[in-house]
This record gives structure tokens, sequence and C-alpha cells, in this order.
């Protein structure tokens, strides 16, 4: 990693300081890059306490890896009255279970997450953690999720396919593919918000059918999606803008429909292959020159994405052709 991608990462670690001064520090660490709040020792001294975070900007996102000894932090009246903001929390435990008490307590295992609202107070009691913690502005995740209070407080488990696809992702969001992401912020902010809102759909039980006005759109959308998959760089905004729509409303459109934009443009362009692959016309063209017309950047990409979607790497399906 270059030193302009290492200067956008924010750090903060107990081991830049002197030992007595490790929980204070760290608190107000954690204070400054989250939220008020304090940190608490568990079964060692305060001075034989570590604990780093790393952070980094995504847009309207911030990205934090977390790791640290077993501790306490605690959020409550006190440390509510003196927030300067209202802001949501998306958190991916990674390491050992540990527990948390916001708006009723729940226990949470590796690959597990918890949404949390920082106008309620919480207590976690982390083991030695590992953690991506993900924080929005009010403003983005109520254009993602109306009603937030949905996965307040709840534990998200990789129980659902969608639920499974956002603890997946999100869990690959380290503050060093932040900053050197291959892809603009913007469309790695949009699929978080896509999958929140889809795994909200999941967990408040909403099964009912989209509206004809959703559906009919994200028709449009699926078709000229269709159309333009081989095009180099497409991205929503793209598709959006040919659409005369936001791109919020298309990743909402599409969600309202059980489908993210990220998908349907895989499913696109590994279609198209396909029927590359199939065809004696094409039969002349490497499988790499085949995976760049159908809008893949990368040979290896084009490689992984067929094969989770057919079952068969690109030179098995030609050959099975």
């Amino acid at each position: 990693m270059g030193a302009s991608a290492e200067s956008r990462i924010a750090r903060w670690s107990t081991a830049d300081v002197d030992l007595s001064q490790r929980f204070d520090y760290y608190s107000d660490a954690l204070s400054t890059a989250l939220t008020p709040m304090q940190v608490r020792a568990c079964d060692h001294t305060p001075s034989a306490f570590t604990a780093e975070t790393r952070s980094a900007t995504l847009g309207s996102i911030d990205v934090l890896h977390q790791i640290g000894d077993a501790s306490q932090a605690y959020r409550g009246p006190a440390e509510i009255a003196r927030s300067q903001g209202h802001s949501y929390h998306l958190i991916i435990n990674l390491t050992a279970p540990w527990g948390v008490t916001h708006r009723g307590s729940i226990k949470l295992d590796p690959g597990e997450a918890v949404f949390t609202d920082s106008n309620y107070g919480h207590h976690l009691v982390l083991s030695h953690y590992s953690i991506i913690n993900l924080r929005f502005e009010e403003q983005w995740i109520r254009a993602w999720l109306p009603l937030p209070n949905i996965l307040t407080g709840r534990k998200i488990a990789a129980t659902s396919n969608w639920a499974r696809a956002l603890i997946s992702f999100v869990r690959q969001l380290s503050p060093e593919f932040v900053v050197e992401a291959p892809l603009p912020s913007a469309v790695i902010a949009d699929q978080i918000g896509a999958l929140l809102a889809l795994v909200a759909h999941d967990m408040s039980g909403g099964h009912t059918a989209p509206t004809r006005v959703n559906r009919a759109m994200s028709e449009r959308i699926e078709d000229t999606t269709i159309q333009r998959c081989s095009e180099a760089g497409l991205t929503a905004e793209g598709i959006a803008k040919s659409l005369n729509i936001s791109t919020r409303t298309l990743h909402r459109c599409l969600a309202a429909c059980g489908k993210t934009f990220g998908a349907l443009m895989q499913k696109s362009r590994v279609e198209v292959a396909a029927r590359m692959l199939e065809s004696p016309l094409f039969k002349r063209l490497t499988v790499a020159e085949i995976g760049r017309r159908a809008g893949f950047s990368e040979a290896s990409h084009f490689s992984r994405a067929f094969k989770r979607r057919t079952g068969y790497s690109p030179a098995e399906f030609r050959r099975g052709s």
C-alpha cells in the first residue's frame, strides 16, 4: 500500500501512549471516531490492555476495523447527552463471541452482525475482539431504511440469503481495501444500502408483492442492463441516467423486487459470455477475450463469476458445449 493510501487511514492504538494512559486514550479515541462512550477493563489491569482502531471514509460511510483485548464499552444517558450528531452503525463480529445490550440483549457469534442507533444506550461485553464497524449518518441511512428501527438492536445472522450477502460483503471492507478500492466509493456504498434494505425487508416479515410501479421500473432497469452490460465501466449511475431516474431510485426499485444491481449486472454478463462460448462464431476467440467482450475487466473475475453462476469454468463450459 502506497504512502498516499496510508495517509487516508486514520489510526488509534494503545501502543502509541504510556501504559498509564491507555484506557483514557482509547476511550477518547472511540468517542472521536464513533460516538461518546466509556471503556472499562475486564480480566486484566488497564495497563495491560491493548487495542487499535483503523478508519477510512467510503463516501458517506466511515469504515472502521477494531481489534482489542477483552473489555466493556458502555454508553448511557450522559454519553448520549454529549453526542453532537445522530448516527447508525452496522457491527460485524469477526472472531470470538461477545454480548451486546441495545434495546434488548443478544449474543453475537463470529460471522454475525448487529445494527445500532446512537440515540439509544448500549453495553458491549467484548472478549478478545476483531470487528468491522460501519458508521452511517442519519440522512444516508434513511434514504435506504425509512424505518431504521426495524433493524435497530437486532441480531443479523447469515440465515437468509440477503443477510449472508450483506455480512460477506461488509466483512471484506477493511480500511485498506476502501482507500484502494477498484470501484468508485458510491458504487460500494450503494451496494451496502441495497443489501441493508433487503435484509430489513426480510426481517420485518415483509413478503408483500412489489408495487406495479416498482415492478415496471425494475423490468426497465433489467432490460437496459441486459442491453448495455457489455460496456466497460458501466455503473448503476449510468443506467439510472439513461432512464432519467436517480441512482437511489434505481436501487430502491430493484430492492423492492428482491434484486441488487451488482447481481443483475453479473448475471447479464455471464449470460452474454455463455452465449458466445456456445457459438461457433466465436470459437477462435480466447476465453479471456470473450470475458472482456462480455464486460468483465479481469479474466480472473470473469472465471470466478462464471463458475459461481453456472457451476463450470468458462473453458469447461465451452468444451461441454
